[in-house]
């Protein structure tokens, strides 16, 4: 099931944030704990993920925002015993037929050094660009 994010989910998803990104961030930039909270928090209000649950508890989250041409894929993340579990192509295929619906297509953009990117090529999405630290990617849509 997937629910808009409360307030009272601001301490989860920053937990979930920290301990699936944190090794990429402090590869590429460095990490500051109490930077990257603010952060977070400040740009990245819970009310605007979706969480999903599955049998009564948090698995996953994203962050969809809706931009004029296109959706931007902020982050999609799957708490880490969790993964490799089928939790993100379930997030993934909501965000499609969100895309599919008003359509728009899906960017993205992830730091090279996370494993992540081989899931969205595996999702159909696609390279555009790249610089030192990440790589942006595009889901055109389904007729692509």
């Amino acid at each position: 099931m997937l629910r808009t994010g409360r307030k009272d989910d601001e301490d989860w998803l920053f937990q979930l944030f920290s301990s699936t990104m944190q090794d990429y961030i402090d590869d590429a930039w460095g990490w500051d704990e109490l930077l990257q909270r603010e952060g977070f928090i400040t740009s990245l209000p819970a009310n605007k993920f979706q969480v999903l649950e599955f049998a009564g508890k948090a698995v996953g989250s994203y962050y969809l925002s809706d931009r004029e041409t296109h959706f931007l894929l902020d982050m999609i993340m799957v708490i880490p015993e969790q993964q490799r579990k089928g939790y993100g192509k379930l997030m993934i295929k909501q965000i499609k037929r969100q895309s599919i619906d008003n359509n728009k297509p899906i960017c993205l953009n992830v730091l090279k050094s996370n494993p992540a990117i081989q899931f969205h090529l595996s999702e159909g999405f696609q390279k555009m660009e790249d610089d030192e630290h990440s790589i942006s990617m595009v889901w055109p849509g389904p007729d692509s």
